[in-house]
């Protein structure tokens, strides 16, 4: 009996180790098992007075750990004229944070307090305006961001060529104009020629009265053929590049219509 009861545990033992996992594979697993870390973006309405983006890195690092950072800069007259990075001013902002429990805690621990910092700062009384948005990622932001510059690039190429039409029809009329002016000129050239020429009339002429244009010829003919020609196909080569422009610019509008919902959707402000 006792020779069968230890047999009976050496095989129970031999199964118990044959089934253990190495320290380094259980790492490995525990490592596995663990919940990710989901990122969490906060939205900042408004940046304080002096604040870049390094500074706001530095500030937000102090309550966790901080992936990304990214801030609008204002786009009017004076931040053109401005061109030196101390003097840029930005209106809106994002950061994101490596976990989503640490944007939410930055959320309801700084929206509507003071920035703080030295009292001599711009920013000391000025007030933090923050929202957490929720099911909100960083490529969502990179696809507004490139529609922004999208319908600006639109806009300028839009103004571009009004300016240019304007341009064209100035120097269209402009042009008529000074053919008008030389056309006189030639004109009263001609009535003067003329008149001297009936001056100098014999009196055989001055009786018969009649005035001889020589024809043009085949030379001259041929040259202005060559040159309503030319017209034409200069006309017909701007018309096609017009319509080519037009159907470009509808092909463009029709294929970025449905994004504009979504990604008004997605940016409409309030925190669940």
């Amino acid at each position: 009996m006792e020779t069968m009861e230890n047999n009976s545990n050496n095989s129970v033992q031999t199964s118990e180790n044959s089934f253990k996992i190495p320290a380094e594979e259980n790492s490995i697993i525990k490592l596995t098992k663990e919940k990710k870390r989901k990122p969490g973006i906060i939205y900042l309405t408004t940046i304080p007075t002096g604040f870049d983006v390094n500074k706001i890195r530095k500030y937000f690092s102090e309550f966790g750990d901080i992936d990304r950072v990214y801030l609008q800069p204002k786009v009017d007259d004076k931040a053109k004229k401005s061109t030196s990075k101390k003097h840029r001013q930005y209106t809106e902002g994002w950061v994101e944070f490596k976990s989503k429990r640490k944007a939410k805690w930055v959320n309801l621990m700084l929206n509507a307090n003071r920035v703080g910092g030295k009292r001599k700062d711009p920013c000391y009384d000025e007030l933090w305006n923050i929202k957490y948005l929720p099911r909100m990622k960083w490529a969502f932001l990179n696809q507004r961001l490139e529609y922004e510059r999208e319908v600006y690039r639109q806009r300028m190429g839009a103004e571009i060529s009004q300016v240019r039409q304007e341009t064209d029809h100035f120097l269209k009329f402009s042009n008529l104009s000074k053919k008008k002016k030389l056309e006189n000129k030639k004109k009263t050239q001609k009535g003067n020629e003329l008149t001297g020429q009936q001056d100098n009339m014999n009196p055989v002429d001055e009786k018969s009265g009649f005035i001889f244009k020589q024809k043009d010829t085949e030379s001259e003919i041929q040259q202005k053929k060559d040159k309503k020609r030319r017209d034409e196909k200069f006309r017909q080569r701007l018309a096609e590049k017009k319509k080519r422009r037009e159907e470009k610019k509808n092909e463009k509008l029709k294929n970025k219509k449905h994004d504009e919902d979504f990604l008004g959707s997605v940016f409409v402000g309030g925190s669940k």
